[in-house]
């Protein structure tokens, strides 16, 4: 990229420093946040989907080219259509770019609990230039976690997806695109941003793609970071890294259109702290399979059983089951015992029957029960057909 880069600076005007309002104003957003997380937690733990970032309330009139608050470069040349004057502006590299979005004129910028992006919509589309061939496209969303210092580093970078070309299939300023991350895990108190690879071509995409996401919103601040192959996982997107045309900006009254569908619980997916979705069906903590039993002169049945857990304590308990009729429509206890099984093995439990239930036995050569093992807390109930030995 080094190549076209314009070389004639022009000395630009000193810009008041951001980073120690950006890192109170910061904080007292993360305080606040904490404390209004504190009052509403119990309606909070009820809530496993929520959006945060823009309301898409606005149409993407900004680029990522052309109005981001870098200085930029200014090149003499004789003059041209695109330098009238002779003097070219670059307005910055078209280099890898990270954005998110610091503050908002409504909803909210960080994550308010731990999760997965599930689904993340952008509202606008790559420009084309004249005569150009078609724009890179690309883009990633990460996670990003703010820096004392008012940046942010990233953690975790999605796969790459597509935005629309403007003006092809009906795409402009207000067309929604819908994107779906896989296993894009976010923090509480992090930010959610776009990043892009700059999609710079010489004398065509010179300050990279004009990506047309950026709303002009009163009150909204953007941040952004220019790097080339330096907006990737473990990177450090600092205020201190500023040049004409690259590192930290604070890009005022601009919001990224990006909207995020945060899932956390059993909407997120197991492989995020906190989600469950996508997770087996626990197993039972102990395992009774369908069998027959003997019933011997003393009147004991052994049950096979295997249990899966540590300790393995419970109550088992033989008892008519729905077909039989001559209980009346009424559960009859046959026998109970209580037990301490050895993990992981096929244990042989002994449960003593009254001798009610062997006299069916002997008259019916065999009788159906219902087996309900009771173990932590858990139930799990099969049918158990008993024979004299």
């Amino acid at each position: 990229m080094t190549d076209a880069m314009p070389t004639t600076p022009l000395t630009p005007t000193s810009r008041p420093s951001a980073s120690t309002p950006r890192k109170t104003r910061r904080l007292l957003l993360v305080g606040a946040l904490a404390a209004l997380l504190t009052v509403l937690a119990p309606a909070a733990s009820q809530a496993k989907v929520t959006t945060i970032g823009s309301p898409l309330s606005v149409s993407a009139t900004l680029n990522t080219s052309e109005n981001l608050s870098y200085p930029g470069t200014y090149t003499q040349v004789p003059p041209s259509p695109d330098a009238p004057n002779g003097v070219f502006h670059t307005f910055h590299y078209g280099a890898d770019t990270a954005l998110w979005n610091f503050s908002q004129a409504g909803g909210e910028t960080l994550v308010p609990a731990t999760g997965q992006a599930a689904k993340i919509e952008v509202e606008g589309c790559a420009q084309r230039a004249t005569n150009g061939p078609l724009p890179l496209t690309t883009v990633h969303f990460q996670d990003l976690s703010p820096l004392p210092d008012g940046g942010a580093k990233v953690n975790i970078t999605s796969e790459g997806f597509d935005l629309p070309v403007c003006g092809e299939n009906g795409a402009g300023a207000s067309t929604v695109t819908t994107f779906l991350p896989i296993n894009l895990c976010v923090s509480a108190g992090d930010y959610v941003g776009l990043n892009d690879s700059g999609g710079y071509v010489p004398n065509i995409y010179r300050s990279g793609v004009p990506y047309q996401i950026l709303g002009a919103v009163t009150g909204a601040t953007t941040d952004s970071f220019i790097k080339d192959q330096g907006t990737g996982n473990g990177a450090l997107l600092s205020p201190a890294v500023t040049s004409a045309n690259d590192g930290f900006a604070v890009n005022r009254n601009e919001e990224l259109l990006m909207r995020v569908t945060l899932a956390t619980d059993g909407d997120a997916t197991h492989i995020c702290p906190g989600g469950k979705g996508g997770l087996p069906p626990a197993l039972a903590p102990i395992r009774v399979s369908p069998q027959t039993d003997g019933v011997n002169h003393s009147r004991i049945v052994a049950v096979a059983m295997f249990c899966r857990v540590t300790p393995c304590n419970g109550v088992a308990t033989l008892s008519s089951n729905a077909a039989d009729t001559s209980t009346y429509g009424r559960e009859e206890t046959y026998g109970r015992v209580g037990f301490s099984l050895q993990p992981n093995k096929t244990v042989h439990l002994p449960i003593r029957v009254k001798s009610k239930l062997v006299q069916k036995i002997r008259a019916k050569h065999g009788v159906s029960t219902t087996l309900t093992a009771v173990v932590n807390g858990k139930t799990i109930t099969q049918r158990i057909t008993i024979k004299i030995l």
